[in-house]
């Protein structure tokens, strides 16, 4: 056994050897220098080559051009304020926020301002974004009958205004009668 290992070291060390400082080369060898791919190689399936077998190709962005960036938009509209415009007839009035842009989640807050040009009610809701350029819209309302709006008849124009993450978006307003 030792004989047999000896043997195949001894060819593996003269398959080695180089005559007169060059390395033996395999007949067909050039100088030529051999091209690298650029980028890696999509895998094949060798037992099938359809389309559906191959991975989809890689988008690449074409330079010099940012991708698209929706910026970060709301619009506010009174949605409903129940059967009249008094205070006493109003059960609550309900504003609809729009907002475009969200790249992926945040918090809108909505602050009810009184007549008087206090702060009456404050809240927040956190969203959650499906794209930037598609719109979510989130209701708030504000209770009006069984609330001080009503038993201390806070009529006059109130002013409704959003934030998101902190920082002004957009107003909206209603009035409520005596």
């Amino acid at each position: 056994m030792r004989a047999r290992i000896s043997g195949f070291a001894a060819v593996l060390l003269l398959g080695a050897c180089t005559e007169q400082g060059v390395a033996p080369r395999p007949g067909g060898w050039t100088d030529t220098p051999v091209e690298t791919p650029v980028g890696p190689v999509a895998p094949t399936d060798p037992v099938d080559e359809s389309e559906s077998a191959q991975p989809p190709a890689a988008e690449i962005p074409v330079e010099g051009e940012p991708p698209a960036v929706v910026p970060l938009s709301g619009s506010a509209e009174v949605a409903a304020q129940g059967t009249g415009s008094g205070v006493s007839d109003v059960e609550q009035v309900d504003v609809d926020l729009t907002v475009r842009g969200v790249h992926d989640k945040g918090t809108v807050e909505v602050e009810f301002i009184s007549p008087a040009g206090h702060p009456y009610e404050r809240r927040s809701a956190v969203i959650q974004a499906v794209a930037p350029d598609v719109a979510k819209t989130v209701r708030f309302s504000l209770p009006v009958a069984g609330t001080t709006v009503a038993t201390s008849a806070m009529s006059g124009t109130w002013q409704v205004r959003f934030f998101f993450d902190g920082a002004p978006l957009t107003t909206a307003s209603f009035t409520l009668e005596q």
